[in-house]
């Protein structure tokens, strides 16, 4: 099925592609347009739109916002987001600010359990306003040999409840919600079979909600049609997106967002 991939991450958060890289791999794949979702930053914005006016393949400026209720993780898209009206906020230093105090402890803790990792190495890898995060402590440690891949990284050391986790500050559902629509875009509720209570998205579409992520690589089929009944019922967009990182793992375009659902998510932009 053709479409836009709605769901990226770039260098500028934990990809391992460049924006413009991302963009000239979305078109030689033949997708319709993409959209850059790095978490808690827009520092990729402008070289994505430089390289997709160049190749003439429509792009949308987007974020993937951390957000937290209990112990869940609640993850808020944000399309067509202003990203110097988010960066005018303050509230992204603040998460990246956040990010990184997180960062030092959970390496103090794998210094404590054996693994020398270099804190100074870890934070240098990042520049100024782009998000640091788990898996550049991950890919550290798979370069030491503490690991032998990222995802053992995380599942035996680094995920909720293992020995090296730290919590971190995270907006409220309700707060990503209203930040993205304060900077002009329009949220959307991210893989909802990870973990977001059914009862919340009712809520949150009363917030401004304009969309859930119906497909993505973690959701089977009976999820798919679950949260497409959802999408129908609420009158908001089915959206798709691979939730692409690195290869190997998610292909880039693996699920995607249609040009007819966009127009739907369009409808909740503001004048």
């Amino acid at each position: 099925m053709a479409g836009f991939d709605t769901h990226i991450h770039s260098s500028a958060s934990d990809g391992a592609f460049s924006p413009s890289q991302l963009v000239e791999m979305a078109k030689t794949q033949g997708l319709l347009g993409l959209a850059l979702t790095d978490h808690d930053t827009v520092a990729g914005h402008q070289e994505a739109k430089e390289k997709a006016a160049e190749l003439d393949i429509p792009f949308i400026p987007g974020i993937e916002l951390s957000a937290e209720q209990g112990d869940r993780d609640i993850h808020i898209l944000g399309y067509w987001v202003d990203g110097q009206k988010l960066m005018d906020t303050g509230r992204l230093q603040q998460l990246h600010q956040a990010r990184r105090s997180r960062i030092t402890e959970i390496v103090r803790k794998l210094n404590q359990l054996g693994m020398e990792l270099d804190l100074a190495e870890i934070l240098g890898s990042v520049p100024d306003g782009r998000s640091l995060g788990r898996p550049h402590v991950a890919q550290a440690m798979v370069a030491a040999g503490y690991v032998s891949n990222i995802r053992e990284a995380f599942t035996k050391w680094l995920g909720r409840g293992m020995p090296a986790f730290v919590p971190r500050e995270k907006l409220s559902p309700q707060e990503a919600v209203a930040l993205v629509r304060q900077c002009g875009g329009v949220p959307v509720i991210a893989h909802p079979g990870t973990g977001v209570p059914d009862a919340l998205i009712p809520l949150l579409h009363r917030e401004g909600v304009g969309g859930i992520e119906v497909y993505h690589p973690e959701h089977n089929r009976m999820a798919e049609q679950k949260y497409l009944r959802i999408a129908r019922r609420l009158r908001i967009a089915a959206m798709g997106g691979s939730d692409f990182h690195v290869q190997g793992i998610r292909a880039l375009g693996c699920r995607v967002t249609t040009i007819g659902q966009l127009e739907i998510l369009s409808r909740y932009k503001q004048d």
